[in-house]
């Protein structure tokens, strides 16, 4: 019997040791990505907010290309090229044409707080930076679409300036699109890590991209349409 016992005791522990070798090892829980909210709060989901601003930057380059091909650019009052929002005829900059898109010619030139010579390069907070954030493109290519007006001519001396000065941006803002085109997902999926920086302000704009951006304008009531915004630290 002993004999039959221990042989017995032997079998038994060689299936307890099978078993535990079998058994899978123990589930963790993820603790990375856009999907997990502990708080309550709706998580943000990053491919929700990558098609939005997919949307938002084909409508974005649209008026850059509008804006190009009519060529009809502003025009610097001063000796030599400068940033221009607005010149004296009432021709809006690149960017400024875009933005107003948006917001309307008034609210546009409102937003610079009558600094015309305003540089996209410079703005990292408040309602313009704002608008960056959800326009699709990249801090940088927003900035490669601002170039700098021309020099009024002198008819008189340069009878043809204009003409040639005007070609000259067309050819700029020719290889400015080149570049949004060749560099579309990779600077796409930046502008999506930038907004979701922002959760709040990324949230409202998935929910709804023309009133939130709307609700950017000057001519708004501060963030009016979309509350939740007011709250969020740049």
């Amino acid at each position: 019997m002993s004999l039959l016992r221990s042989a017995l005791m032997l079998v038994l522990a060689g299936a307890l040791a099978a078993g535990c070798a079998a058994r899978p090892p123990a589930v963790t829980a993820a603790t990375g990505g856009d999907t997990i909210a502990r708080s309550g709060a709706t998580a943000l989901d990053r491919a929700a907010v990558r098609a939005a601003l997919a949307g938002r930057r084909q409508i974005t380059i649209a008026r850059f290309l509008a804006y190009r091909d009519r060529q009809v650019y502003p025009v610097n009052p001063g000796p030599g090229t400068a940033h221009l929002w607005i010149d004296a005829d009432g021709n809006l900059c690149a960017a400024a044409t875009i933005i107003s898109g948006d917001w309307g010619r008034d609210a546009t030139v409102a937003a610079v707080d009558g600094k015309l010579g305003t540089r996209l390069a410079d703005v990292h907070a408040g309602r313009l930076a704002d608008w960056m954030l959800t326009s699709g493109l990249t801090h940088a290519e927003l900035v490669a679409i601002q170039v700098p007006g021309f020099e009024q001519p002198t008819p008189v001396l340069q009878p043809d300036a204009h003409a040639i000065e005007t070609a000259r941006l067309y050819q700029i803002y020719l290889d400015v699109e080149r570049q949004l085109a060749s560099l579309a997902d990779e600077n796409l999926e930046l502008a999506v890590d930038r907004l979701l920086a922002r959760p709040a302000l990324a949230r409202a704009f998935v929910e709804d991209p023309a009133r939130l951006v709307a609700s950017l304008s000057p001519a708004a009531r501060r963030f009016a349409t979309a509350p939740t915004v007011v709250a969020v630290a740049p």
